[in-house]
């Protein structure tokens, strides 16, 4: 039977009609990452460590507008 570990990681985003043009950020091991292009890359990233995503939810605040993203990875036990 196969074990898995669990990663959530939480995508801060104020969103545009125009996907790029939104603000994007998310805290990473290296620091902080400010726009679309170098989130994409850490979740990239993560994808080339084995971690698969497997869930995500929107978050949003009092007027309904999305401004994050929870993100659920999952990945074999070593």
């Amino acid at each position: 039977m196969t074990k898995w570990e669990y990663k959530l990681h939480i995508i801060e985003c104020h969103l545009s009609p125009i996907l790029k043009l939104a603000r994007w950020g998310t805290e990473t091991p290296e620091g902080p990452v400010k726009d679309f292009d170098k989130v994409q890359a850490y979740i990239n990233k993560l994808g080339e460590e084995s971690w698969e995503l497997i869930s995500a939810v929107n978050g949003s605040d009092h007027n309904g507008v999305i401004t994050k993203a929870l993100l659920f990875f999952r990945r074999p036990k070593a």
